[in-house]
C-alpha cells in the first residue's frame, strides 16, 4: 500500500522540474530573441555605415565628372596650404574654363553638354599626377590643385591639359579648347584671394582670345612672392618618354628638385632643407624601383647597367643626406647633384636610352 506522502514526493519533484524546464525554455527563447535582435541591429548598423559612406562620397565628388566638388576642395585646401607653409614648398592652382561651352548646350542640348564635361574630365586625368586634385568648380569650370608645383611648373601642366582637351574626340561638338589661369600660393594669402588671382588670370586668357594659359604674378598680401629662381628646372614636353607612369614620376622629381633648390637658394634652415631632401629621396627610390620593374618586363638588355646607375645615384644621395643631418653639408655639391647628376645626367640623358625599347615592347600599355 502506497501512502499519500510517499506519492506526493515524486509528483512534487516532477512539478519542480517542469517549472525549472519552463523557466529555462523561456530564458532560452528570450536569449534567442535577443540574439536575433542583436544580429538585426548589427545589419542595420552596417547598412547605416554604407549609407553614410555613400552620402559622404556623394557629398565629396561631382556626380557627372567624378571630380572633387567645392566642399571637398574647401576641406583639403587649408591642409595643403598649411603643409606648403611648414615645408616652404610651392603649391599652385589652375582654373580651367571650357571655351564657348554655352554654344554646345544651345546647339545640341544639355545631355550633349554633360557628355562633353565628363569627356573633358576624362581627358584631363591622364595628364594629372597622382598628387594633383581635379575639382569641378561649377558649370564648365574646373580647378586643379597641384602640390609641390611652382608657378612655371603649373603653367607647363596647364598647357598639357589644354593640349589634351584639344586632342580629345567629341563626336557631337567641334574640337574643344580651354582657357586657363594659374596662380602660385603666396604665404599669408587666404584661399579666397588665391582663387580670385587664378580667376583674374583666367579672365585675361579669355579676353586675349581664349585657348591659352595666363598666370598671376602679383605679390601677395605680405609682398613676399619668391623671386625668379635661376636654377629652376622646367619640364618640357620634349622630355616625355611616352609612358604615363614614367612621365608622371619624372615630373614629380622635377617639382621636388625645384622645391629643394628653392629652399637652398632662399637660405632656409637646415631642417627644412633636410625635409625636402628626404622627400625627394623617397620618391627617387620609388621611381627607380618602378622603372626597373617596367624595364624587366620589357626585357631591356641594358637593365644591369641602368640598375648600377640607380645604385650610384642613391648612394650619392644618401651620403649627402648623412652629411646634411650631421651639419656639414656642402650646398654647392647638393645643387650639382640635383641639377647635373639626377636631372640632366639621368632623367634627361640616361633614361632616354630606353624610351624607344620600352614603348615598342609594351605597346599600348605604355600609354595606359
Amino acid at each position: 500500500m502506497i501512502t499519500p506522502g510517499v506519492l506526493a514526493l515524486p509528483i512534487l519533484s516532477a512539478g519542480i522540474a517542469a517549472i525549472a524546464f519552463l523557466g529555462w525554455w523561456r530564458a532560452a527563447a528570450r536569449s534567442r530573441a535577443l540574439g536575433h535582435l542583436a544580429a538585426d541591429l548589427s545589419l542595420e548598423i552596417d547598412r547605416l555605415r554604407e549609407d553614410l559612406s555613400r552620402m559622404e562620397e556623394t557629398a565629396s565628388f561631382d556626380r557627372l565628372t567624378g571630380a572633387w566638388n567645392r566642399r571637398r576642395f574647401d576641406e583639403a585646401v587649408a591642409s595643403e596650404m598649411g603643409l606648403a607653409r611648414r615645408r616652404r614648398a610651392p603649391l599652385s592652382l589652375i582654373m580651367l574654363d571650357l571655351d564657348h561651352f554655352k554654344r554646345i548646350n544651345d546647339a545640341y542640348g544639355h545631355p550633349v553638354g554633360d557628355t562633353v564635361l565628363a569627356g573633358a574630365a576624362a581627358a584631363f586625368r591622364p595628364v594629372l599626377r597622382t598628387s594633383d586634385a581635379l575639382i569641378r568648380w561649377g558649370g564648365e569650370e574646373f580647378l586643379v590643385l597641384a602640390p609641390a608645383t611652382t608657378l612655371e611648373g603649373a603653367i607647363s601642366l596647364a598647357e598639357r591639359l589644354r593640349s589634351a582637351l584639344e586632342a580629345a574626340p567629341f563626336p557631337n561638338a567641334a574640337p574643344m579648347t580651354l582657357s586657363a589661369g594659374v596662380a602660385e600660393y603666396l604665404d599669408g594669402e587666404s584661399p579666397e584671394a588665391w582663387v580670385a588671382r587664378a580667376d583674374q588670370a583666367l579672365y585675361r586668357a579669355k579676353t586675349e582670345g581664349r585657348n591659352r594659359v595666363m598666370a598671376s604674378r602679383n605679390e601677395g598680401p605680405s609682398g613676399n612672392q619668391r623671386g625668379p629662381n635661376l636654377l629652376e628646372l622646367v619640364w618640357e614636353e620634349a622630355y616625355g618618354s611616352g609612358h604615363r607612369l614614367i612621365d608622371e614620376q619624372h615630373i614629380l622629381l622635377f617639382d621636388l628638385s625645384n622645391a629643394l633648390l628653392s629652399a637652398l637658394l632662399e637660405g632656409q634652415p637646415p631642417a627644412v632643407v633636410e625635409s625636402h631632401l628626404d622627400t625627394l629621396l623617397h620618391h627617387a627610390e620609388k621611381h627607380f624601383r618602378d622603372e626597373e620593374a617596367l624595364l624587366r618586363k620589357a626585357a631591356y638588355p641594358d637593365l644591369p647597367e641602368h640598375h648600377a646607375e640607380h645604385a650610384r645615384l642613391l648612394a650619392s644621395a644618401h651620403r649627402l643626406q648623412a652629411e646634411l643631418k650631421a651639419g656639414r653639408i656642402d650646398f654647392g655639391r647638393l645643387v650639382t647633384y640635383l641639377a647635373t647628376d639626377l636631372v640632366k645626367g639621368h632623367l634627361l640623358t640616361e633614361d632616354r636610352h630606353y624610351f624607344t625599347h620600352l614603348n615598342a615592347s609594351l605597346g599600348q600599355e605604355s600609354r595606359a
